[in-house]
């Protein structure tokens, strides 16, 4: 057998960011759960991975709530979930809705749908570019449900 030189090996591809944010989150939980240990007398964990911190901590909600630092957690954990809200990026939906109804147009028509917690967007356009405006959407609404009776994009026969 000869051997191949010259190839790469194929790994995991991690996001820095990604990394960054799962040890921020992990060294925030630890620091509560100590501060809840140190002041509290109770004993350390042994096990620092995220879901057994959290366990912990849900288990001490009403003495942090009632904690002066209650309001630096908030902001602290505030801004971990919009760290992480912006490296996921808006969720988005598409919905396909057969040919394009402009005429003489063959490209795809797709519904979508997508947004954060403070702002939605949709859009009906084809592949070619041609948008629907929402006023003629109801227009489209049996499309899906011909498309999958005919077996056909639009439900065209």
């Amino acid at each position: 057998m000869e051997r191949v030189s010259g190839t790469q090996s194929v790994g995991l591809r991690l996001d820095d960011r990604m990394l960054t944010l799962r040890s921020q989150v992990t060294d925030l939980l630890c620091s509560w759960a100590g501060l809840v240990v140190s002041e509290r007398g109770l004993p350390a964990a042994t096990d620092t991975e995220v879901p057994t911190l959290l366990r912990f901590l849900a288990g001490q909600v009403q003495w942090l709530a009632e904690h002066p630092a209650a309001r630096d957690l908030d902001a602290e954990l505030t801004a971990l979930l919009d760290s992480a809200r912006s490296l996921l990026g808006p969720r988005s939906y598409e919905v396909s809705l057969g040919l394009c109804c402009h005429s003489g147009c063959t490209a795809q028509l797709h519904a979508t749908l997508s947004g954060t917690r403070d702002s939605v967007h949709s859009q009906v356009a084809c592949d070619a570019g041609h948008t629907v405006p929402p006023r003629e959407w109801l227009l489209l609404s049996g499309r899906t449900r011909q498309a999958a009776d005919t077996g056909r994009p639009g439900g065209a026969a």
